[in-house]
């Protein structure tokens, strides 16, 4: 058994905070068990997992009307335009980049669409339906919170708005706040849980709140 998996093995030092070291070691093993994940060793070190959501409601009734339009014309000029029309379930790209904390010692995850969506439609994408009250209010993983930068005409009735660039990019994101991410790692009874296994319980709480779901074939792996 190599050094590093003996060091994954250890029970996390201050449970439910992490050192630095110890988010490294958790990611660098969630990161050998998902195939859309990878990790940056960068400042601060980053474990990215990126997922393709289904979302219907991607484009607005302006942009769908001329789409719609503009599908019409193509298919005057092509025979087999027909099998090219684009559905009505509109694949979104996520990006779930987690970092730690440096003032809550928990992970917080941070999150981008591509194509960009606006407020209400992000919330519905990525929240399931039974943790949307919950996220509406500052439950008991954190409120959905977001930049206002770009999303500064959108309502604030999906979740609080909060001033927070991604600290790699500097760009806006959404994230979920992680000022309650701790006493909820205490509340699941995870008391002695060893590195390896941390991100794994922080996944099934906070990534799963977001859609950031781990399925049980990925947890076979490595």
């Amino acid at each position: 058994m190599t050094g590093r998996h003996l060091c994954a093995m250890k029970k996390v030092s201050a449970l439910p905070y992490l050192t630095e070291d110890e988010f490294v070691k958790a990611c660098e093993d969630v990161q050998a068990r998902l195939p859309d994940s990878a990790l940056f060793a960068g400042e601060p070190p980053c474990l990215r997992i990126t997922r393709r959501l289904a979302s219907a409601c991607v484009a607005d009734a302006d942009h769908q009307e001329q789409l719609e339009t503009h599908v019409e014309a193509f298919e005057d000029d092509d025979e087999e335009a027909i099998v090219k029309q684009p559905q009505s379930e509109t694949f979104v790209t996520v990006q779930y980049d987690v970092l730690l904390s440096p003032s809550y010692r928990v992970p917080v995850v941070y999150m981008t669409a591509s194509p960009p969506l606006p407020v209400s439609h992000f919330f519905d994408l990525v929240v399931p339906h039974h943790f949307q009250d919950a996220m509406r209010e500052t439950g008991v993983m954190g409120a959905l919170s977001m930049t206002v930068i770009a999303y500064a005409a959108e309502p604030a009735s999906r979740a609080d708005l909060y001033w927070q660039d991604h600290p790699n990019t500097g760009m806006p994101a959404y994230f979920v706040h992680p000022c309650r991410t701790a006493d909820t790692m205490c509340a699941t009874g995870a008391a002695g849980v060893q590195i390896q296994d941390y991100m794994l319980v922080w996944l099934g709480i906070v990534g799963a709140s977001v859609g950031l779901n781990v399925s049980s074939t990925d947890l076979r792996r490595a």
